[in-house]
């Protein structure tokens, strides 16, 4: 029969047509007698507008599994005065999501790194604090800080002290 998978990942979809052709046509599903395999022939477009401090505002038609980090990168990412720190993800009006570049960038961490919809707006503010920082430090650097930040986060983001400084 039928079985409706719209707005469900490749995974999602996986898992619901497996479960589905178990309990009906294919028991052997379970054991990994039988396989099964799920692929898309067809991906749709979305319509994602991207505005504030971005290298091309607008609104962009990307695929339908691209994610927040993959329309930033189709805008040319933030411009010169555009944050890194404080990026919205704008859904039926309401902000679903801040986002700070940060935690990618320095760990590689990409929680933030959400799938997105038809009609979401992306928009990049301008930055609000930003420092720089040189001499005895490992990566010297302007970096842009969160008003609860303090000079020892800024010494995180230049990965520390050189091995001439004085620490004291």
């Amino acid at each position: 029969g039928m079985i409706y998978l719209n707005g469900k990942t490749i995974e999602d979809a996986y898992e619901i047509i497996k479960s589905r052709a178990q309990r009906t046509a294919y028991p052997d599903l379970a054991n990994g007698a039988t396989k099964l395999s799920v692929t898309l022939g067809t991906v749709r477009s979305i319509r994602v507008t991207i505005i504030g401090e971005v290298e091309i505002q607008g609104t962009h038609t990307i695929s339908s599994l691209s994610t927040l980090f993959n329309a930033l990168y189709q805008s040319g990412g933030p411009s010169d005065i555009g944050s890194l720190r404080n990026i919205e993800l704008i859904r039926g009006n309401r902000v679903i999501k801040t986002v700070d570049l940060y935690s990618f960038i320095k760990s590689g961490i990409m929680s933030d790194n959400i799938r997105l919809e038809d009609q979401d707006v992306i928009r990049v503010p301008a930055y609000s604090k930003r420092v720089s920082i040189g001499g005895e430090v490992r990566r010297e650097g302007i970096y842009e800080l969160k008003s609860e930040e303090t000079i020892a986060d800024l010494l995180g983001y230049a990965s520390g002290f050189s091995d001439n400084a004085y620490k004291q």
